[in-house]
């Protein structure tokens, strides 16, 4: 039952595309993707993230809805995406909180950690390069 369901999606852009007689550039194209993501996502070996899905559900015509309906896959890495995204959020705002925390005590007790602001800031570098790439897919 479940490879029939991951094919679902995979099946729904491959018949769609054949149907309108475009290619995978083409399709890719009108979406705004590679060529191989449209092939990767037609050979079942990938699938699209919640705004390519939104955005081939609005060029194949049908609903979000019934183009991922019976895809527990799908909806499983839209729900992850979704809770790593606010993980990575959390993390930055406790990163920053520690920012400010050392700025208190260098202005306030004249104790300046700068180890501890180096290794926060880099750690806030990294989250905030992770959740830029995560938000921005």
């Amino acid at each position: 039952m479940k490879g029939m369901e991951k094919m679902q999606i995979s099946k729904s852009i491959l018949d769609y595309r054949k149907s309108n007689n475009l290619s995978q550039e083409q399709l890719a194209n009108k979406i705004g993707v590679s060529r191989q993501a449209i092939s990767k996502w037609e050979q079942d070996k990938g699938a699209p993230d919640i705004e390519n899905l939104i955005l081939l559900s609005d060029e194949m015509n049908i609903s979000l809805d019934n183009l991922i309906k019976g895809n527990s896959n799908i909806k499983k890495q839209i729900v992850n995406n979704e809770k790593a995204v606010k993980f990575h959020f959390l993390v930055i705002l406790f990163l920053v909180a520690i920012v400010i925390y050392i700025a208190y005590f260098a202005f306030v007790h004249d104790i300046f950690m700068i180890g501890f602001l180096i290794a926060t800031l880099f750690m806030l570098g990294i989250e905030l390069y992770v959740y830029m790439r995560k938000h921005s897919n």
